[in-house]
């Protein structure tokens, strides 16, 4: 809204600056104006309009200055926020979502791969990436155990999967997370544990421990779950090893068992415990990460077009990462969406042909 100033003054009166000056100007006995004021207001006056005049006339030979483009939506988030991929689609995705990506999640976890590491190598797809990367590395193969594994069996492959990792990452500026045995305290990977081999797995996990520790120390080692457990028969807590032996906590954290679809029951999930009384909420994970002195990561995660398409499970997530991010205890260090074209596609959310388009156009919005 335009205010007009001197309503007083003779309609079509033009008024100078000088004219609002003096008028503004303390007045004496009968309103009149002292002299001495109005010829120290007039002067300073005159010789701010004169400079104005040889600003405005003087030729700038200047070179303007490069401003930096904005290239976000969003601030800077306090956690490192990430997708699944190779680095010139991670590109992609942060120009898509306007926030570029931190943090890269690759596999490389069968027994083979783990020592080759290809998407590090130098015609990898990572090759090029300086960033963070979350590393998922195996442990044991078909037929293997850990039984075998705690009395070293297999130390020489993970004593040559650290190097190759380590030489591969020297230099980078951004942290190397392995995940060792992801997913564990679920039954479809080899390094699967249960009541039987509890305790063989803690011996081996300290092995491992121990060989990073010495090869590469400069990474984090994490120790991630399952956000529940399967046909293990027993709380993962009874094998975590201790805080002394980890760097990160990590869950793996899927819009499945049970699917939500509302507020309501995103905020119902966040508390839930497992058949074993295990975390199974990304809260109660949460609050395990704290009382156990490491921050949390949720190196997977995304929606499930096959239960449906939820904005809700969307922005249940982004709000936590956003209340909880950081790098302290019981906070959230870093996420990982997992944009993998497998099992049919039903994890993308960047691609035009994605099945859960309304939670893409969240994620969209809200990263």
């Amino acid at each position: 809204m335009t205010h007009r100033i001197g309503n007083d003054r003779p309609p079509g009166r033009a008024t100078s600056v000088l004219d609002r000056v003096i008028t503004a100007l303390p007045r004496g006995g009968h309103g009149r104006v002292p002299s001495r004021l109005v010829l120290v207001g007039a002067g300073t006056l005159v010789v701010a309009l004169l400079v104005a005049v040889v600003v405005a006339v003087l030729p700038d030979d200047r070179e303007p200055v490069a401003q930096p483009a904005d290239t976000t939506t969003s601030p800077p988030a306090p956690w490192l926020s990430g997708v699944s991929g190779e680095s010139g689609a991670a590109v992609h995705y942060g120009e898509w979502r306007g926030r570029p990506v931190d943090i890269i999640g690759a596999w490389s976890d069968d027994n083979e791969r783990m020592t080759e590491l290809q998407d590090l190598q130098p015609d990898g797809g990572l090759a090029n990436w300086d960033k963070s990367v979350d590393i998922a590395i195996g442990a044991i193969g078909e037929g293997e155990s850990w039984q075998e594994a705690a009395k070293g069996q297999y130390d020489s492959r993970w004593l040559d999967s650290l190097t190759v990792l380590r030489d591969l990452r020297s230099g980078r500026t951004g942290t190397t997370f392995i995940r060792f045995a992801h997913e564990m305290n679920g039954d479809w990977y080899p390094w699967s544990v249960d009541t039987e081999n509890k305790e063989a797995f803690v011996a081996a996990w300290l092995r491992f421990r121990e060989l990073q520790q010495d090869v590469f120390p400069d990474a984090q080692l994490v120790f991630c779950v399952n956000r529940e457990s399967v046909n293990t028969g027993m709380d993962w807590r009874n094998f975590f090893p201790g805080p002394q032996y980890v760097d990160v906590i990590g869950v793996d954290y899927y819009n499945n068992a049970p699917y939500v679809s509302s507020t309501e029951e995103w905020q119902a999930s966040l508390d839930d415990m497992d058949e074993w009384g295990a975390p199974k909420g990304l809260r109660a994970h949460l609050e395990f990460a704290r009382s156990v002195g490491l921050p949390l990561a949720v190196p997977e995660w995304s929606g499930d077009a096959t239960e449906g398409d939820s904005p809700a499970f969307i922005e249940g997530m982004y709000r936590f990462f956003e209340d909880h991010g950081g790098d302290g205890p019981g906070q959230l260090l870093y996420e990982i969406q997992f944009n993998s074209d497998k099992d049919d596609g039903k994890w993308v959310l960047f691609d035009e042909h994605t099945k859960m388009p309304e939670s893409a156009e969240t994620y969209q919005q809200l990263w």
